[in-house]
């Protein structure tokens, strides 16, 4: 995390995958475990809901894919 204004902070996360097709697969199993999705709406619920969440905590949300710029082909 890291200030961002002076009244909103960044929080800014990266998660590494073995390719595309595996995260689409991670995420696909993640979004179809029923206790994992019963918790998150739950979360929200306790939190006064998605859209209020997203209206008063949330100023942006980007889901992007990294590029190397080393040009490393071996995975390393």
């Amino acid at each position: 995390m890291a200030p961002n204004t002076d009244t909103t902070t960044e929080i800014f996360a990266i998660w590494e995958y073995d390719s595309y097709e595996r995260y689409k697969e991670i995420e696909s199993n993640v979004r179809s475990d029923i206790e994992h999705v019963q918790r998150v709406n739950k979360w929200y619920e306790n939190n006064s809901g998605r859209d209020f969440v997203y209206m008063e905590y949330v100023i942006e949300v980007k889901n992007e894919q990294l590029f190397s710029t080393l040009g490393v082909t071996n995975g390393h």
